[in-house]
């Protein structure tokens, strides 16, 4: 009888478990932006037109922008740029690439460098002009299959989080603030503040594109939604005034997506300010993973 008792209890207590404030992003947004991109890369695959490929870039930019793999497991760290090597790459892709496209190697052999199989060497390939090859659709082919493998990794390891035991709050809530934080400075920094020729997917034309996925993911860490985030976490820790706040700049800076750099710059720098400065210290989250990461 007591046997029976005591798996009750447990059962109970486990039927009423509370996700964590990263169990929730995993399973709402991490994981369904990965499967999203992975869909999205398959259609590719089969259609490399110009919308297909936006819609992939689209839903990469997202997983990217809150990439938390590398930091639950070090194994990963590494596997973003495996995926895109924009502002982490001194060669000239669009050189090396064109060697690829000339040479008469098998695409497998002539794809040796992980920079070759990226989303950046993939934009080359469908757009260094108007008309893809069946070299260039072959080429095409095995590096879409390398980023959905590596995509297969990430959920993976996402997956098996929710399943292992659970790093402390402190540290979920610093993880996810600080990728909020980086994901707006290197949005104003990297993308918008450079000069045109050094902006992301220029080729393809998807570099607002781009910059409105980011801000959407953002949308989705700190904006209202239905499933726990880290706004609803902030505002239960007593900053409801600061989480309020930056969901008005984010909204202000989506609206300014659609005018000039100079604009859209400066609101994402407010946006970018008021997560370091109001929401850091309101929730006191430690700034010691700041420092380290640089910005």
């Amino acid at each position: 009888m007591k046997k029976i008792f005591l798996i009750l209890i447990i059962s109970f207590m486990s039927l009423f478990a509370k996700d964590t404030m990263l169990d929730s992003i995993l399973k709402n947004v991490s994981i369904v932006n990965v499967d999203n991109t992975i869909k999205n890369a398959q259609i590719l695959k089969k259609d490399y037109s110009a919308q297909n490929f936006t819609t992939f870039i689209k839903s990469w930019k997202k997983v990217e922008a809150f990439y938390f793999a590398g930091d639950i497991d070090d194994n990963y760290i590494d596997t973003p740029r495996y995926i895109d090597v924009f502002h982490n790459l001194k060669e000239d892709l669009s050189v090396q690439m064109q060697r690829v496209i000339d040479s008469k190697d098998e695409p497998q052999i002539a794809l040796f460098k992980n920079s070759f199989k990226t989303v950046n060497a993939l934009e080359y390939i469908l757009f260094n002009d108007k008309t893809i090859t069946k070299r260039e659709k072959a080429i095409a082919d095995v590096i879409v299959d390398s980023i959905i493998s590596k995509l297969d990794d990430i959920k993976e390891v996402y997956e098996g989080y929710l399943t292992r035991t659970k790093k402390d709050d402190l540290w979920e809530n610093s993880l996810v603030m600080n990728t909020l934080i980086a994901s707006t400075y290197k949005l104003k920094e990297w993308r918008i503040k450079v000069p045109h020729k050094e902006k992301e997917y220029i080729l393809s034309n998807n570099t607002n594109a781009a910059i409105v996925a980011i801000l959407e993911a953002n949308e989705e860490i700190i904006g209202e939604q239905k499933y726990y985030n880290f706004a609803n976490m902030a505002k239960e820790n007593g900053a409801k005034k600061e989480t309020i706040e930056a969901q008005a700049l984010l909204n202000k800076a989506l609206k300014s997506a659609k005018n000039n750099s100079k604009d859209l710059y400066d609101a994402v720098n407010e946006l970018h300010v008021s997560y370091f400065l109001s929401l850091i210290e309101q929730l006191s989250i430690t700034a010691k993973i700041l420092e380290a990461d640089g910005d």
